[in-house]
């Protein structure tokens, strides 16, 4: 995959989140709850399908923090791996 969008993570968060509030690129993740574990695994088996490896403990926890940080995140792995 060349480039991860923040429109692609948005919407496996909008299935993977158990909420009803909407998720946008700017939403808080992590302080609001929204990301549980099963939610953020499930996220991360879906990015590596996609051949976007992500070690978590590598990163510091504010990278998960919103769809547009872990979308730029996602960006900086596949950059990295060429």
């Amino acid at each position: 995959m060349n480039e991860i969008t923040v429109d692609l993570i948005v919407g496996l968060l909008t299935e993977y989140c158990d909420h009803d509030e909407e998720i946008t690129p700017d939403t808080e993740l992590l302080e609001s709850g929204m990301l549980d574990s099963l939610a953020f695994i499930e996220l991360l088996n879906a990015l590596e399908d996609m051949g976007v490896q992500v070690y978590p403990t590598r990163h510091p926890r504010s990278a998960f923090s919103t769809p547009r940080t872990i979308c730029a995140l996602c960006n900086e792995i596949l950059a990295a791996d060429k």
